[in-house]
């Protein structure tokens, strides 16, 4: 969807230096693509649907995919969502130990996100002696944002999880989230109490509260 570029940006009045800074620039043309695309996927799940009567609603499935990479393709929406997080996590004891990238919303579009440069390497490539420890960030992080703060980043591949040198985890590319509001977030711990306490006779309702199973369908 874009590419991203190393740069260098004047901080100001030519006495006060540049700042190093990663420069996403959207592919041209790649919203007119991705749109033309889903209106063929959309047509042929409609015929899909009624040819084979399945039960997934498969249209539904499409404008739910759509959603989200119109989300993703607005990257404002996507500097907004950082900052949530970065507001987020000072709140919490993981707020010394990992971040999002500082947007610089003076030189952010739409289509071009510029952000503070992160010296460092993929965390799932590092040989640092404190990796294992990182790895138990990201998981307490999930955790953090599932549960707590309620802005979920969506997009947790290895290229976005990032050692930095100062030893600090660095979630990066916040185009693609979801929310989780706070009914869910009680049910998703609802649902690990009963499976740890193996209260099996409870997981049919939680599942039907997680939005998994439809009501009225959760004894089939």
């Amino acid at each position: 969807l874009g590419q991203v570029y190393r740069a260098s940006l004047a901080r100001g009045g030519a006495d006060e230096g540049v700042v190093e800074v990663a420069v996403k620039v959207q592919r041209p043309g790649v919203l007119e693509t991705i749109a033309l695309d889903l209106l063929l996927l959309r047509a042929l799940s409609g015929a899909a649907d009624a040819l084979l009567r399945s039960e997934t609603d498969l249209v539904g499935l499409v404008d739910e995919w759509g959603g989200a990479f119109d989300d993703e393709l607005d990257y404002r929406r996507e500097a907004a969502n950082a900052a949530a997080f970065g507001e987020s996590i000072a709140a919490t004891p993981l707020r010394d130990v990992v971040f999002a990238p500082v947007t610089v919303n003076a030189a952010t579009t739409s289509k071009v996100l510029v952000t503070g440069w992160v010296d460092g390497e993929r965390l799932d490539q590092s040989d640092a002696d404190d990796v294992a420890r990182l790895c138990g960030v990201a998981m307490n992080t999930y955790l953090t944002m599932m549960l707590e703060t309620g802005l979920l980043h969506a997009d947790p591949h290895p290229g976005n999880l990032l050692r930095a040198r100062d030893g600090r985890l660095c979630i990066l590319d916040w185009g693609l989230v979801t929310r989780i509001p706070a009914g869910r977030q009680l049910a998703f711990v609802e649902h690990v109490a009963h499976l740890v306490s193996k209260d099996y006779a409870a997981v049919p309702q939680d599942l039907v509260e997680l939005g998994f199973v439809p009501e009225g369908q959760q004894a089939a």
